[in-house]
């Protein structure tokens, strides 16, 4: 699995193509978890207090 995609130009230089569709599912997943984590963070350990 290639994360990016390239190839050479005309004067055989290498040059981006683009991103590999393959990882977006983990990096989804991921953004989630993050998300998840802090909304139970919040809702049992953050301390009860109001805010500023």
């Amino acid at each position: 699995m290639e994360l990016l995609r390239t190839s050479r130009d005309v004067w055989g230089q290498e040059v981006l193509q683009g991103m590999s569709w393959d990882l977006i599912p983990v990096f989804f997943g991921a953004g989630a978890a993050i998300i998840l984590c802090h909304l139970l963070y919040r809702w049992l350990l953050a301390p009860k207090g109001q805010p500023k």
